[in-house]
């Protein structure tokens, strides 16, 4: 009798523990593993129809919609660059509302042009994910997987080819390690759940951290323009012949959008491009926001 009852007392306290073992590996094989799930856009015309130069709306790709300015003709792209990658991009129809990641859609003056792009459904690809989203869906298509790998906001190194391995994260606050945790799984699917752990945990903070201070006159396209706050990136470039260049910007900004191509407002007439001049300045703006020369970076190697 005494006997049954040590062995009950005994199972009264490992069935607890057992049961608390298994909720926290449970846990953190969800927390490990993420999932990514597209989100249900709208796509929908914007209200009022904003007259800006260099657009032409017939065109259904980045090189087609939006024309060099009068008397500019676009740098040279070679075959299989990021260059012309984005300028390949589809858009979405002229004068689009940008979707939102909730299935709404906002109007804004700034939005020359939208990428064709979807996003996950819980609200990562924000300004610098949708930056980190083209990089690596570049070097994805390519099949140059190497080369796909992000830093985290606290400094640590997260590797596709890793990911692709078995290798998980495992993050707690600032705290994060790499662990094996799953089976090697190359499938797109296991691509996006990468791309959404690296969305969760970087930031304009690790693109600044993984890229160096640039000038003005080295911009090329690819590089990014980035602070505390927001990132922007150089998605092409056109030039005369007196070598006076033109910039197109594009980003996403919170709530998490359609990257799309940002409208210069600075002048008489809304235009598509940026002059040189603009962003030769000490601070400047690109949209609704405020930069310093000191933002202009170049991420990695470059482009």
């Amino acid at each position: 009798m005494k006997k049954t009852k040590g062995i009950s007392k005994k199972l009264m306290i490992i069935i607890p523990l057992a049961a608390l073992v298994c909720a926290a590996l449970i846990f953190i094989y969800l927390r490990i593993n993420p999932t990514w799930k597209a989100a249900e856009l709208t796509v929908e015309q914007a209200g009022t129809q904003h007259n800006i130069q260099c657009i032409d709306p017939s065109g259904k790709t980045l090189e087609t919609r939006v024309t060099p300015p009068e008397g500019f003709t676009r740098v040279e792209a070679g075959e299989g660059s990021f260059a012309q990658y984005l300028r390949d991009y589809p858009l979405l129809p002229d004068n689009s509302k940008l979707p939102v990641y909730d299935g709404s859609t906002i109007e804004s003056e700034y939005t020359a042009a939208v990428f064709d792009i979807d996003l996950g459904d819980e609200g990562y690809q924000q300004c610098a994910d949708s930056v980190i989203r083209l990089y690596s869906d570049y070097y994805y298509e390519k099949g140059e997987y190497d080369k796909i790998s992000f830093m985290f906001s606290n400094g640590d190194e997260c590797s596709y080819e890793r990911w692709r391995d078995g290798k998980r994260m495992l993050v707690f606050g600032s705290f994060s390690c790499e662990i094996p945790a799953a089976f090697k799984d190359d499938s797109e699917q296991q691509y996006r759940n990468y791309l959404k752990e690296v969305m969760n945990y970087a930031g304009t903070l690790s693109l600044q951290k993984e890229s160096e201070k640039i000038s003005a006159d080295d911009l090329r396209i690819g590089d990014i323009i980035c602070n505390d706050r927001h990132v922007v990136m150089v998605v092409d470039m056109a030039v005369n012949e007196q070598g006076d260049k033109r910039y197109l910007f594009g980003q996403s900004f919170i709530p998490a959008v359609c990257f799309h191509i940002i409208t210069n407002t600075g002048g008489d007439t809304p235009t598509a491009w940026y002059t040189k001049e603009q962003i030769s300045r000490d601070s400047f703006k690109i949209g609704e926001y405020s930069f310093e020369s000191k933002d202009i970076r170049r991420w990695k190697e470059g482009f």
